[in-house]
């Protein structure tokens, strides 16, 4: 094989197109590279292609909306993922988190150094199976006039990665008590099928008074609306959050590892 890459512009949607369904293959393997190829999170992600001569035959993303890129790449053969790798040593800023349902450590520290791993179960629900509450009406469903005060709640509390673009899901709800919000949730990205739940967090203050809960219930029921599944990764050992997704009908897909990485 004669293997190249090449940036794939996110106006040219007949290759955007072979992408996709490319990643289809292994729908839920490919969480976050479908994700990354569709609204909204294209729009701050670049995509390149893997080319055998003129043929694409895999690809991997970067989404560039966290202070730290992201990096996707889906399971290829072993050449490919070499490919890859020593491209994303010269496009690649110094620290990047990578996501792969393939690539071990092993393989990633021969390229750069592994800053460090967390290890996070992928969890699945559908119309059939989920069991959420009824929708609690005193959730506020966000709007971009909220953005700045959502952004200054995340940003307070220390929270996972977040992007503003996350919000035109129009899946994000929040609580809000004496005009101070002390839940919000959402999701991190959608596609035609699915969206991912995401950046659920209540203050510490008012955990254990069922808000959790009602905000995963409320965004659930919106979600399924409009698609048929719902996933969301939970940290290996938070054994609390595993069990209440489990009671809301959401069951173990299977295990990720998130790589923070640094060039070296």
């Amino acid at each position: 094989m004669e293997l190249k890459i090449k940036h794939i512009p996110r106006n040219n949607q007949f290759l955007i197109n072979n992408c996709i369904r490319l990643a289809t293959k292994d729908y839920f393997d490919n969480l976050f590279l479908l994700g990354d190829l569709f609204p909204p999170c294209i729009d701050l992600t670049d995509v390149y292609g893997v080319f055998d001569r003129e043929a694409l035959i895999s690809l991997f993303t970067v989404f560039k909306g966290f202070d730290c890129s992201s990096v996707v790449i889906p399971k290829s053969s072993e050449e490919t993922e070499a490919v890859i790798l020593s491209h994303l040593f010269h496009i690649l800023p110094e620290k990047f988190i990578l996501v792969s349902p393939s690539l071990t450590e092993k393989v990633l520290s021969s390229h750069f150094r592994i800053q460090e791993k967390s290890s996070e179960i992928c969890m699945i629900t559908d119309r059939k199976r989920e069991n959420f509450l009824d929708s609690d009406h005193s959730l506020i469903h966000a709007s971009l006039k909220d953005l700045s005060r959502i952004d200054e709640f995340y940003q307070a509390n220390h929270t996972f990665p977040w992007s503003s673009i996350q919000l035109e899901s129009n899946f994000y709800f929040f609580q809000e008590i004496n005009d101070q919000i002390v839940a919000c949730g959402g999701t991190h990205f959608e596609t035609p099928k699915l969206a991912h739940l995401g950046n659920v967090l209540v203050i510490s203050e008012y955990r254990g008074k069922s808000l959790g809960k009602n905000l995963v219930s409320t965004i659930g029921n919106e979600i399924l609306k409009t698609k048929r599944f719902i996933t969301l990764f939970v940290v290996q050992d938070n054994v609390p959050a595993i069990r209440l997704y489990e009671k809301l009908g959401f069951s173990s897909y299977k295990n990720f590892t998130l790589f923070s990485c640094v060039s070296v």
